[in-house]
């Protein structure tokens, strides 16, 4: 069993390869080859921020196997021990919070030449020990939670070139801020604060981008480490790390969380990351210490959860996080203490998984956290 004196911070596992970060963002990109029919071939690409390479990996997925294809010149230099990353919803760049040097690595997604590049300015000052990085959804703004100020930084982005500007506003958090979510219609944000069992949730301003706390905190079990939401924006899902659970709320329209019928729902063991397909018939959830990653059916009608015929499903050592493609059919885990990405199919009506052809695909060391654009 590894041993790990900090979560959220330098993260030291005894006995793995260090702890890493992985990101993975599909997103829409036109690219001058043209297909059969003359128009534009739209790419899709996954990005792996590594926490010990204190570097960003990047791939084109490719849609119809799953497969991941470096990028030309990848892996991309960042700051030290980066722990999060966020993509634009348009897909032009890509933002890594580099927790041991207090800053954003940006890069903009060239898809001409299948590459990053680097945003002018780039690194940008995040304020000590950044940990998750979120955009709003109609990408003016960044989020970042730093976890040992306890507040969350906001930054607007220069939509023509990628620049983040501080605002020099912040929203007052619980103790130790480990993630933050935007809902996708804009309206809220979350955060899990680790050290005291809670989730915050604020309304945000959409001209301003600013957080204004709603009071309406919400209670979880032990260790609250992964926030995530229905399409509809309607509920919530919470992976809670210091237990075998996954929290769920239904999120009202006066911002409100209120505990779905049979909340919280049994999961592995340390539940480390939790996500939705984008159909919400299905909820995926890695467990740390199970190596293993469950998956449940999603009641649309009152957010509830029940896990299906097969599950847990084997990953590799130590999986940190898990996504779903844009298209429903490809579920992708980041193994932590294998330095690999395994991918799965879904069978879109079960929710059963089965192991892609050329699984596991290797990362650099330590994957760590995925997001998705889509």
């Amino acid at each position: 069993m590894p041993d790990i004196s900090c979560v959220g911070k330098y993260f030291t596992i005894l006995n793995l390869a260090a702890g890493a970060l992985l990101f993975h963002a599909t997103l829409q990109a036109d690219t001058p080859d043209g297909g059969d029919d003359g128009n534009p071939i739209h790419h899709q690409f996954m990005f792996s921020a590594n926490q010990a390479g204190h570097n960003l990996s990047a791939y084109r997925l490719d849609n119809q196997k799953g497969e991941l294809i470096p990028l030309n010149g990848a892996p991309f230099e960042t700051g030290r021990f980066p722990v999060s990353v966020a993509a634009s919803p348009d897909g032009k760049y890509v933002y890594v919070t580099n927790q041991g040097a207090d800053s954003i690595s940006a890069f903009a997604i060239d898809a001409q030449h299948n590459t990053l590049r680097p945003v002018p300015g780039s690194p940008f000052p995040a304020g000590p020990y950044p940990d998750a990085i979120t955009i709003s959804p109609d990408g003016r703004f960044v989020y970042v939670a730093n976890e040992d100020s306890q507040l969350v930084r906001i930054f607007q982005v220069d939509p023509g070139s990628g620049r983040l500007l501080n605002t020099g506003h912040t929203a007052t958090t619980g103790k130790h801020p480990i993630y933050i979510t935007l809902t996708p219609d804009g309206k809220f944000a979350l955060v899990a604060n680790f050290n005291d069992a809670s989730i915050n949730i604020y309304r945000v301003d959409p001209d301003n981008g600013t957080l204004a706390d709603t009071g309406a905190l919400a209670r979880t079990d032990d260790n609250p480490i992964h926030i995530a939401i229905t399409p509809d924006s309607r509920f919530a899902y919470i992976a809670n790390y210091g237990s075998t659970t996954v929290s769920a709320f239904s999120i009202t329209p006066d911002g409100k969380l209120t505990p779905v019928p049979g909340s919280p729902f049994v999961a592995g063991a340390k539940p480390y990351s939790v996500t939705v397909d984008s159909s919400e018939r299905h909820v995926f959830v890695v467990n740390w210490a199970g190596h293993d990653v469950s998956v449940f059916n999603l009641d649309a009608e009152n957010g509830a959860i029940s896990e299906i015929k097969g599950s847990p499903y084997p990953t590799d050592w130590y999986p940190y996080d898990v996504v779903v493609a844009p298209d429903d059919q490809h579920l992708y885990v980041a193994n932590n203490g294998a330095a690999n990405i395994s991918a799965y199919e879904i069978d879109t009506v079960s929710g059963s998984l089965a192991p892609q052809r050329h699984s596991p695909f290797t990362a650099d060391l330590g994957p760590y956290s995925l997001a998705i654009t889509r």
